[in-house]
């Protein structure tokens, strides 16, 4: 019968005991890396702001976060009748990662209505398709508009915008 040496019997348990120890240090190590290096859920970046604006009068809007670290920072913008997008306005604070319950204060007012009147909206900021980007603030009428952060800009196949095609109107 071959039987082991109890030198190596007994050796081979710690052995395995210590291999066992060191793959769930590295894979721990590992792990903890990948998280320092991804963003708290709360972790805030200063997001810009562009209106992007597909009705006949111009608009006056401002975006504010309105809970993180300081309600009520934003950014304000205007734009003529069917325009936007030329440039943008700093800063937007919003989580780095997405997360439900994120709102936004939106306030606007169209340049034909009466003075004084303007609508405020508290919005949840919709998923990150494609991590978070720039904030665009896209009006469709008087009273429906999107608010989304995206990387890509309205036309690339990847908006995640609605998808708005030029009319003759608007060459003219």
């Amino acid at each position: 019968m071959n039987q082991t040496p109890a030198r190596h019997r007994n050796g081979l348990l710690p052995a395995l005991a210590v291999t066992v120890a060191l793959a769930a240090v590295m894979a721990y190590g590992s792990y903890r890396w990948e998280l320092r290096d991804s963003p708290e859920p709360d972790q805030l970046i200063s997001g810009t702001l562009s209106l992007i604006n597909y009705t006949d009068e111009s608009v006056y809007s401002s975006v504010r976060n309105s809970k993180y670290p300081n309600p009520g920072q934003g950014a304000s913008y205007d734009v003529g009748p069917r325009a936007g997008g030329g440039g943008v306005m700093c800063c937007v604070p919003i989580p780095a990662r997405w997360r439900p319950g994120i709102k936004m204060n939106v306030s606007y007012r169209f340049g034909n209505w009466e003075k004084g009147r303007e609508v405020l909206e508290v919005v949840e900021l919709p998923v990150y398709p494609d991590g978070v980007g720039h904030l665009y603030l896209i009006f469709h009428s008087e009273y429906e508009f999107e608010l989304l952060s995206t990387s890509y800009e309205p036309g690339h196949p990847r908006w995640p915008g609605r998808k708005v095609e030029p009319t003759v109107d608007w060459l003219e």
